[in-house]
């Protein structure tokens, strides 16, 4: 507050003018870059590319195109993105459980296995077909082979409830085969879509006339994976 002579000798105070004050959002801040969805998108491509171990925070930053320290402000130690990424696609995990659990396992579907087995597998045959989903598929490819302790707990986190959802079911439309060969034929099966998915060999083995992951082709990796479990009605297999 000033002091003012007032001409009848007295004095006043004069406040002085208000500052303007600065809006809590800055009024630039809906054109700038969404840096956080460019760290996600860089570590799940280069996860993809390379795998958990071969990637460095600095190489993800410098991807992006941000400051090293804002991918630490922003999700924590490089084991937190890791996470990150799968938590931000759990939707699609929680899609195929639901289809699943959907299925009638019961004696009156004679195509309970079939039914099953697309419920587990198209989700995934459908999103390879998107660019990101590109990406996503082939990083579950890579951090399914991948030994490392950090891929290992992912995979036991988001994928072993549906791999529990799916062997479940499968025990009820095969409730004469003993559990553990359910699991086993769903490890085989695991096999099959990820590398359905996740890998190239089949363009090289055939010339280029076929490719990987082809969704027209989702029909006949059905029938085969049906197959296999079908297999399993016909008791042990000779010693």
């Amino acid at each position: 507050m000033d002091q003012s002579e007032d001409p009848s000798g007295g004095s006043r105070t004069l406040a002085r003018p208000k500052a303007a004050r600065r809006s809590a959002v800055d009024p630039q801040e809906p054109q700038r870059p969404d840096r956080r969805s460019a760290i996600l998108l860089s570590a799940e491509a280069l996860f993809a590319e390379r795998g958990y171990a071969a990637v460095s925070v600095r190489d993800i930053a410098t991807r992006a195109g941000v400051p090293i320290a804002l991918v630490g402000y922003y999700f924590g130690r490089k084991q937190e993105l890791f996470g990150t990424i799968f938590a931000h696609r759990q939707v699609y995990i929680t899609e195929r459980i639901a289809r699943i659990e959907e299925v009638d396992c019961g004696p009156s579907n004679p195509n309970a296995v079939a039914d099953l087995v697309r419920a587990w597998a198209e989700p995934v045959i459908t999103l390879r077909g998107s660019e990101a989903g590109d990406v996503f598929s082939l990083l579950v490819a890579r951090t399914a082979w991948d030994p490392g302790p950090e891929a290992t707990a992912i995979i036991e986190r988001f994928y072993d409830p549906l791999a529990r959802a799916f062997v479940a079911a499968m025990g009820r439309a095969l409730p004469d085969v003993a559990g553990d060969r359910i699991v086993w034929a769903y490890e085989y099966a695991v096999g099959a879509l990820l590398m359905y998915v996740g890998d190239k060999r089949i363009e090289r083995l055939t010339h280029g006339r076929a490719i990987s992951a082809d969704p027209a082709l989702c029909a006949d990796f059905i029938r085969f994976i049906s197959a296999g479990f079908n297999t399993l009605r016909q008791g042990d297999p000779p010693a």
